[in-house]
């Protein structure tokens, strides 16, 4: 599902995946630090994507 979202919407994957780092910043969302360094990448990925940079 992520791969695919990644590929045909990423600025709505982006937003998903830019609203669970805010929510966990503020506080309302707990996970594990795992599932937060992941989160970090997919946005990187996702933005570079999006910026066109491979």
């Amino acid at each position: 599902m992520q791969k695919r979202l990644m590929n045909l919407n990423p600025h709505s994957f982006r937003k998903i995946v830019s609203t669970l780092l805010e929510m966990n910043g503020r506080g309302y969302w707990e996970t594990s630090e795992e599932n937060l360094d992941r989160l970090r990448e997919l946005y990187q990925e996702v933005e570079n994507r999006i910026e066109g940079i491979e």
